[in-house]
């Protein structure tokens, strides 16, 4: 993987600069070009041809580029361009990226399998030319305010221009409602995302954006529903397997992430029926309630896996590291052990096979029940369960049934998206106009719900927001902290709209959720990983608050409130609640001091 920057003007040292921060994601190797119109920059870490002969930015003719990803298909495409008389000096996929380009345009977008976030100069056009993969899974990042335009893989390379940047408060909105910074907008007025599936053109004369969608899923799905069920039935495991072996190919080690979970037991079993002592990682934690070491161990053993674990503990050193390199405020507490996860993978492999996206795409999650269970319940006994959840005193062990029955009855609405978004909220919007008083911004302002009402509407709302946005931002940023490349086969192009065109029945029901993957699983794996319950990959953050220092001083000191974005009175009353046993305010008070983390250390 790599990391990718440039701007619309020239300036050696800027750009050098924005690529020094890039370093992490690409340690091997380091290049920048300048002409009279643009400034490129990029930081390799080499997968493929590990030769100088793939140093980027790459030219050819009037085309130069920079690019971060994987083209998993860019052998077939490469024989396809040499049929039309292409002639290429190396082995990489950067440069098949490039003369797709210069054979079908913008178009080559739509050809591409795997994940991407590139830029290419069209000297001839006039033009740069960026694209990021369809779902989202490498990140890509711009500036622009009227005159000066900037592009980065992180954000942290576009802040360290000289830039006005101003805080965006319906992006602190969407942070303290969702736990992380979604659509297109990040912290920072001026600054966007990119969105998946989005091509950007950026007319170097006119100093103009253009934005084009070249990926819809609602459509791919539709057109796999016009295939007979028992056709994409019989293909699923065949499109599965062929998925997770295409992310095998490098020119250096692979291995897999383990956690015991289904999805990456299954991934890292169908490598082990092809590939002998294939490595796979885990981590351990000493709280048992957050510990699965022991069924990662089960499972290497069934599969015969080279297992590499170790027991980790996420202190405050762990955690003011993250916190360091946190381009902007990001919720999701899974971030810490997913990092240590990359970290002891990095020590044996470059690459690494992930089972993130199994829960989006195969229907894994328990608010994909409670959208079952929502459709049966009496609306007549909601006040009555909700006084008698109320009762249930909070616990300190992982997510407990009474935390789940609490925000259950708690966002019970009759709007399917968006009980499903407040569902899977922080801040509902009650908590978060007394958090943020007049900079207040109501949900239905925040994220878009008009992808339908059944269950696969949701799946979509997800992979749209939740997955691009926080899952795949934090394996991006943890591994690339590392130097890691991580590799996602659920979300292969082909695999993603066969299974979202399944019957709900495939998927979920009242009682069990990821049936038609269970089932697949079922010949690769034992029942007892199969059916055991979900568990998560989370940090007892209820624990911390209570006893870090770090955490207890960035929450309660009002010096740090003076940015005057949150209500510090209403910040204490939540604390004081968390600390007596009143209440379990963890999840809250965790994103309140990740804020006042950041925006202290960038202010």
């Amino acid at each position: 993987m790599c990391g990718i920057a440039g701007f619309n003007w020239t300036s050696k040292e800027a750009v050098e600069k924005m690529a020094d921060t890039l370093r992490h994601r690409g340690p091997d190797d380091r290049g920048i070009y300048l002409d009279a119109n643009i400034s490129l920059g990029h930081t390799r870490l080499s997968i493929l041809d590990l030769s100088p002969k793939g140093h980027q930015p790459m030219e050819s003719e009037n085309l130069v580029i920079v690019y971060n990803g994987e083209i998993y298909n860019f052998k077939e495409l490469k024989k396809q361009l040499e049929s039309k008389g292409y002639r290429f000096n190396s082995g990489t996929d950067t440069e098949v990226l490039l003369y797709s380009y210069h054979c079908w345009g913008p178009a080559c977008a739509e050809k591409f399998d795997g994940m991407w976030a590139f830029c290419i100069y069209d000297k001839t056009k006039n033009i740069l030319f960026l694209s990021r993969d369809r779902f989202g899974i490498k990140p890509l990042y711009y500036y622009f305010d009227g005159s000066k335009f900037i592009f980065a893989s992180e954000l942290k390379a576009i802040t360290s221009h000289n830039v006005n940047l101003k805080i965006d408060t319906q992006a602190v909105n969407f942070f303290f409602y969702q736990k992380y910074i979604g659509d297109n907008l990040t912290i920072f007025e001026n600054c966007f995302k990119l969105r998946p599936s989005e091509n950007l053109f950026f007319d170097l004369s006119q100093k103009k954006i253009r934005i084009e969608k070249y990926y819809h899923l609602e459509e791919d799905i539709a057109r796999h529903q016009t295939i007979p069920l028992a056709q994409r039935l019989e293909s699923l495991k065949s499109t599965l397997t062929e998925a997770v072996e295409e992310r095998l190919v490098a020119d250096v080690p692979v291995g897999s992430f383990l956690s015991g979970g289904i999805d990456s037991s299954l991934i890292s079993a169908i490598i082990s029926q092809r590939h002998k002592a294939f490595d796979t990682f885990s981590i351990g934690f000493k709280d048992e309630s957050y510990d699965e070491l022991k069924y990662s161990i089960l499972v290497s053993e069934y599969i015969h896996t080279q297992h590499h674990y170790e027991y980790m503990e996420v202190d405050e050193n762990v955690l003011k590291f993250i916190l360091d390199n946190m381009d902007e405020p990001f919720g999701d507490s899974s971030l810490l052990p997913t990092y240590l996860l990359s970290k002891i993978t990095r020590q044996k492999v470059t690459v690494a096979l992930s089972g993130d996206a199994g829960d989006e795409v195969f229907g894994g999650y328990d608010t994909y029940k409670a959208y079952k269970y929502a459709q049966y319940f009496p609306s007549a006994l909601l006040k009555l369960a909700r006084y008698c959840a109320d009762l249930i005193g909070p616990s300190d062990k992982k997510v407990t049934f009474a935390f789940k029955a609490k925000r259950f009855l708690r966002d019970f609405g009759a709007e399917v998206n968006r009980r499903h978004l407040d569902w899977m909220a922080t801040f509902n919007d009650p908590q978060r106009q007394k958090l943020l008083n007049q900079h207040f911004v109501p949900a239905e302002s925040l994220i878009r719900c008009d992808y339908g009402k059944d269950l696969v509407s949701i799946q979509i709302n997800d992979i749209h927001n939740y997955l691009a946005e926080d899952i795949l931002k934090k394996v991006d940023t943890a591994s690339m902290l590392n130097s890691l490349e991580a590799r996602v086969p659920f979300l292969d192009h082909q695999l993603l709209p066969l299974v979202l065109s399944l019957p709900e029945k495939y998927k979920v029901n009242l009682f069990e959720t990821k049936r038609i993957l269970k089932k697949i699983a079922s010949k690769y794996l034992p029942r007892k990983i199969i059916y055991r319950p979900k568990r998560g990959f989370t940090v007892p953050i209820y624990k911390w608050i209570k006893k870090s220092d770090l955490i207890r001083e960035f929450l309660t000191n009002r010096e740090f409130y003076e940015h005057n974005l949150l209500n510090y009175d209403y910040a204490q009353e939540m604390f004081n609640a968390h600390i007596n046993n009143r209440a379990d305010n963890a999840r809250h008070l965790w994103l309140i001091f990740i804020f006042n983390y950041w925006r202290h250390k960038n202010g």
